[in-house]
């Protein structure tokens, strides 16, 4: 039975709590998490019976779907917030510490799973039981179905003008504000996180050992990916001399001049960490800045913890409301990912890219490559099930893939860490980190882009040839300009020293946004793992968490 109707009378919270018990054991609930759910069924319904009328109906059901299940509560009570029942608790009137304790565990049990509405005179409390890690995942891929089907029969259904006025004026504004919002959250929620998670370290020389493997793994991992994308491209040795006669000047203008201004110098990347001001990081959401920043904050914090510990609580709140902030955009996500998909479809040119269209194949082909090195260097450097790093993590996988972008990815890539039970120490600083010098993905689709041209114009392509594009991929790889289609400005950067025209470029524009896209779930993949192998080797690695 998934629902029962009780009086409001003295025996309403021992009936409720022994209907809910009953009906937790039955769908083999462990014993854990049905005493977590009794003690907040308990007080949810003690704060119910102090305002419902006498002998009124309050409703229980046990409600599930997509493997999620909880417990919803219906009473004609007044309305009332979270806060009043800590007040009921009376916490103040315990000693300091064992109020601390009392007060994490309820904030653990009511803070960000209890929903309380009133409609109608009705007050609803809503609050989970169990989570299933595959409902967002279920969401997201249903979103993304839908997106390719909608986009498509726009473009095969209506004229190309009134399928560019849809997309124009309903698709592109939901997906620019929805962008938008997670670029707005991304810069404070770095800050905050990486600030926040240095000033909680006791033992800085401890931060700067974690800091120096982040960065070899990470350098490690971007000297793999040259070795995959070239490994690819001898097994798949694509490109046609006839593409030379369709190069387009005009097609690769406004790439060719964003590239004009960018220059591919590690001094120059060095030099731009330090920013000349506070504010333009965080208006431009310069990720090396912010994280240099940040550094600076948390190891003052962490200095000043015993004279001033508020300025540490201060980087700890903003922090909690940065990540509660998060929480929300990344229940977002599915919208982000059918505009994304539909304006995709919308737009394309099936016709003129099939002649291209071998690229991206042999490009997905060698990230799905790389994603298989990250899970060796798990198992080997970590020790750990890679089929449950893909369990847990795919869900984030799914959103960088749809997002095209490993700062707008940055939530959802944060949540699923932490559901992997990695300690914010480590993903807080790995994953923003990650995001700006760890480009996987850029590697492997910068090398066979160069060799894919290389091959269309004839270009031998000697051993200095080769040095000179790893040297180059590997600076690119940190140092990528930050500007709109940035892989695409990089590659007109590169192939022009091997002898190609960058306006070859023209060639793969049309398709980059398919590459582009599993590029950035490689990218992020990468930086999971990177995170992933540093929290285990440094015992900050919940494995009771990672194995459930």
């Amino acid at each position: 039975m998934n629902k029962k109707v009780l009086k409001a009378d003295r025996d309403a919270i021992a009936n409720g709590v022994n209907f809910i018990q009953e009906s937790l054991k039955a769908r083999d609930i462990s014993k854990r998490k049905i005493a977590q759910t009794l003690l907040t069924s308990e007080e949810v319904l003690a704060k119910i019976l102090e305002s419902a009328p006498a002998e009124s109906d309050i409703v229980i059901e046990i409600k599930g779907h997509f493997g999620n299940l909880a417990i919803q509560i219906k009473s004609a009570c007044e309305v009332f917030a979270v806060s009043d029942i800590y007040e009921n608790l009376r916490i103040d009137e315990f000693d300091e510490d064992a109020g601390d304790v009392i007060r994490k565990l309820y904030d653990k049990l009511f803070a960000d799973t209890l929903s309380i509405r009133n409609s109608r005179g009705k007050t609803t409390v809503t609050f989970p039981v169990k989570k299933s890690p595959y409902s967002s995942l279920v969401y997201t891929i249903a979103a993304l179905v839908l997106g390719i089907l909608t986009g498509f029969l726009i473009h095969k259904l209506f004229p190309a003008a009134v399928g560019k006025n849809i997309s124009t004026i309903i698709i592109t504004p939901i997906y620019t504000m929805f962008i938008n919002f997670l670029k707005m959250i991304v810069a404070p929620l770095v800050f905050f996180s990486v600030a926040y998670s240095i000033a909680d370290f006791r033992d800085l020389k401890a931060l700067g050992r974690i800091a120096f493997e982040m960065v070899i793994f990470y350098l490690m991992t971007s000297v793999i990916a040259i070795f995959v994308g070239y490994f690819t491209y001898q097994l798949f040795p694509i490109g046609n001399t006839d593409l030379a006669m369709a190069v387009s000047e005009e097609t690769a203008e406004s790439t060719l001049q964003k590239a004009e201004s960018v220059t591919i110098s590690i001094k120059d990347t060095l030099v731009g960490i330090i920013p000349s001001d506070i504010i333009t990081p965080f208006q431009k959401s310069d990720m090396l800045q912010l994280i240099f920043m940040a550094v600076i904050f948390g190891i003052a914090a962490a200095s000043l913890a015993g004279k001033m510990p508020e300025f540490k609580r201060m980087l700890g709140i903003f922090n909690a409301v940065f990540s509660k902030i998060t929480s929300v955009i990344v229940k977002l996500i599915p919208i982000v990912v059918f505009c994304s998909m539909a304006k995709m479809m919308i737009a394309m040119d099936f016709g003129t890219l099939l002649n291209v269209f071998v690229w991206t194949p042999v490009v997905y082909f060698g990230d799905i490559l790389m994603i298989g090195m990250y899970i060796i260097l798990l198992a080997v450097f970590a020790g750990l099930a890679p089929h449950k790093f893909l369990k847990k993590y795919f869900p984030a996988m799914v959103s960088a893939f749809t997002c095209a972008s490993s700062n707008a990815a940055l939530p959802t890539s944060i949540e699923r860490c932490d559901k992997m039970g990695i300690s914010p120490k480590i993903y807080s600083f790995s994953l923003p980190l990650g995001a700006t010098i760890n480009m996987d993905g850029s590697c492997i689709s910068l090398l066979i882009s160069a060799l894919f041209c290389a091959k269309i114009f004839q270009i031998p392509v000697t051993p200095s040839v080769l040095l000179s594009l790893f040297i180059s991929i590997m600076v690119l790889s940190v140092g990528s300009p930050g500007v709109p289609g940035g892989n695409l400005v990089c590659i007109a950067l590169l192939i022009p020293q091997i002898g190609v025209p960058a306006e070859a470029i023209s060639l793969i524009m049309g398709l980059y946004p398919l590459v582009g896209m599993m590029q950035t779930c490689t990218n992020v993949t990468g930086d999971a793992v990177v995170s992933t192998i540093v929290a285990k080797r440094e015992g900050l690695l919940d494995t009771k968490k990672f194995n459930s």
